[in-house]
Parts: structure tokens; C-alpha cells; sequence
């Protein structure tokens, strides 16, 4: 793969702003005061469980796929987009993440565009059970957030991109769903019962 200056910018950038964002969501509905340490040690652990799950997503699924194809495909951020995620999730403890998107050139066929759009979920589906199966086997990795509290990456990373696969099968037109269902509903279908059943069923 390979990546303008720009591209690795906005990635960095994006990472950051989501990691920040969650933290402030989850630190704001359970800490009354926390302190500056807390609020780094927050963005450190969403940064490794919510930030790799999604530039997994768009750079090991997306622009990997596309540039498989031949095709042009970049990262770009959308600093509105990020700016309200910060803004909400500091008034209102609500996190709406839509941090930016690989941005692709020239594709005109449904088929190619849908397994482009397909291999972000099939990553996070991917992540999630591998995840899962370390958290079976015994494995943790509990970093400290607030005193005596902290929180296991392995767990959690399982859970963020199972959510994370989950959302993004909705057949919403900027979502992925959308264009995998116009290409193979199929595959649509059954990508979106595994993402539930991760989600829903799996404990």
C-alpha cells in the first residue's frame, strides 16, 4: 500500500479525535472529576481498542482492497465531522462518529464497489473473532483507567468491531451495507447475521 503525507495527516488525526472522543463519553458518565492523567490514559486505551478497529477498517479493508483493483484510494477526514464528535461527546456524553472515509477514484462497476465497501466489515468481523478467541483462551490485557478500575483491551476490542462491522452492514446509502446489498445480497445477509450474532449472542 502506499500512503501520501496527507493521507497518514488525516489518519493520525482522525485516530486521535475518535480516541479522544469515547474517552470523554465513557469518562463522562462514570467519573464526576477526572483529571488530565485520567483523560490521556482514556484516549491511550480507546486509541488501542476504538481507533485501531476503525483505521482497520478503512485502511486494511478499504484502500487495500481498492488498490488491489488498480483503483486510487485515499483517507481523508472530515474535521466538521470530528469537531462534532468532541463537541458532543464533552455537552452531551454521546458519541456520533463519522471521523472521515477512504475516499476512491474511477470505480463504476457494482461488483467492484461492493467488495470494496464488503472488505471494512469482513476486517472488523474478522478482528472480532480473533479477539474473541484470545479472550476464550485466557488471555487479557487490562490496562489501569481509574484507580483500582481498568479496562481489558482484548474484551473490548471484541466488542468495538463487532459493533463497529455491525453498523456499518446497515443498508444506509453512505454506509457500506448499502453497496454490498445492490452488489450481493447474499453476502450482505450473511455478513450482517455473523456481525449480530457477535454482537447479540456472543458472551
Amino acid at each position: 500500500m502506499t500512503f501520501s503525507k496527507e493521507e497518514i495527516r488525516d489518519l493520525v488525526k482522525a485516530w486521535l479525535a475518535i480516541s479522544l472522543a469515547v474517552a470523554v463519553a465513557f469518562l463522562g458518565r462514570t467519573v464526576e472529576s477526572w483529571t488530565l492523567a485520567i483523560l490521556v490514559r482514556g484516549a491511550v486505551i480507546y486509541g488501542l481498542t476504538v481507533g485501531v478497529a476503525f483505521v482497520a477498517h478503512e485502511v486494511f479493508g478499504h484502500k487495500f482492497t481498492a488498490q488491489r483493483f488498480g483503483i486510487f484510494a485515499e483517507f481523508r477526514a472530515d474535521d466538521f465531522f470530528l469537531l462534532l464528535a468532541l463537541g458532543l461527546a464533552f455537552f452531551t456524553g454521546f458519541v456520533f462518529a463519522a471521523p472521515g472515509a477512504v475516499v476512491i477514484g474511477g470505480v463504476t462497476r457494482v461488483d467492484t464497489y461492493g467488495k470494496i465497501a464488503a472488505a471494512g466489515p469482513i476486517v472488523n468481523i474478522f478482528l472480532a473473532l480473533l479477539f474473541l478467541f484470545l479472550s476464550r483462551s485466557g488471555v487479557s490485557l487490562v490496562l489501569p483507567l481509574i484507580g483500582s478500575q481498568g479496562i481489558d483491551l482484548i474484551t473490548t476490542s471484541f466488542q468495538i468491531n463487532a459493533w463497529l462491522a455491525l453498523f456499518n452492514l446497515l443498508p444506509l446509502g453512505i454506509l457500506d451495507g448499502a453497496k454490498v446489498m445492490a452488489w450481493n445480497r447474499t453476502l450482505w445477509a450473511g455478513l450482517g447475521l455473523i456481525a449480530l450474532v457477535l454482537v447479540f449472542w456472543v458472551r
